[in-house]
């Protein structure tokens, strides 16, 4: 073949070159076509991506606070069945307290009357009659006294309940800490 024959006669380039050039052209339009694609499917991927991210972070989200809502409650269930059972020991103390203060104060009572009935027994067959109004005064004196003992005992009562509340208070601080 001839030179004019493969050579185009208005630009000067070989058809076997400008067919190749031809073919890259087309090829360079479908890899053109394909990175268009691939980056289309990378922007979506990457949205996808960024979706499951967020919604990943709301899932944490609501977790953490689910678990911060169980652990208050499981805190405030504790702390009532402390407060509970606070309370009973309270009750058991006080009433034990006052179980003991009563029969304390019984005892006393019974003791300063066994103890006015002998001494005024006793005074009465040793001084007679003319004695016995001194001996009444004497009686009604331990009676006042007996009075006076038993308001120290109710004052140490309300001491000792003024204790037990602030016992009470200070185990609720210990149980806070």
């Amino acid at each position: 073949m001839e030179r004019s024959e493969t050579v185009c006669r208005y630009c000067g380039v070989t058809y076997l070159i400008y067919y190749e050039f031809h073919q890259l052209r087309t090829r360079l339009a479908q890899l053109e076509t394909e990175l268009q694609d691939v980056r289309g499917t990378a922007e979506r991927e990457k949205a996808q991506r960024e979706a499951l991210e967020l919604g990943r972070l709301e899932w944490e989200r609501a977790l953490h606070l689910e678990v911060q809502r169980k652990a208050e409650e499981k805190e405030s269930s504790r702390r009532e069945k402390l407060e509970d059972k606070n309370r009973d020991i309270e009750r058991v103390l006080r009433e034990e307290f006052e179980e003991k203060n009563e029969r304390n104060r019984r005892e006393m009572e019974e003791e300063y009357q066994k103890t006015i009935e002998e001494k005024e027994k006793q005074l009465r067959r040793e001084l007679g009659d003319s004695e016995a109004e001194r001996l009444r005064r004497q009686g009604d004196e331990l009676e006042r006294r007996a009075e006076e003992r038993e308001k120290v005992l109710n004052d140490a009562l309300q001491k000792a309940n003024k204790n037990l509340d602030e016992l009470r208070k200070y185990l609720q601080q210990l149980e806070e800490r």
